[in-house]
């Protein structure tokens, strides 16, 4: 049985839905059956070290703008509701 998909107009094959759906799921876990580093954290050094190295060292030093500019603005809003030290330490006695 086919159906209509109303977004393309194409049909979509009920069996080539459930081989997508399933194939990958059965193929990772035979791999990890028989490779024993197969999607373990850290792997990726012994793999490929070039590319390995070069992405360590890219996400240590590469800074996220985005970011920058969202910690600009938190320290901006929260200056104006500092309380003083001589409150603070009213609380702790």
């Amino acid at each position: 049985m086919r159906e209509i998909s109303n977004e393309k107009k194409k049909c979509i094959s009920q069996k080539a839905s459930f081989k997508a759906r399933t194939t990958g799921r059965a193929k990772r876990a035979v791999k990890r059956a028989i490779i024993p580093g197969y999607g373990k954290k850290g792997t990726g050094f012994i793999k490929n070290p070039k590319r390995s190295m070069y992405n360590a060292v890219y996400h240590r030093t590469s800074i996220d703008t985005l970011k920058l500019i969202k910690n600009k603005k938190r320290t901006t809003q929260g200056q104006g509701n500092q309380q003083s030290s001589s409150s603070c330490l009213w609380w702790i006695f």
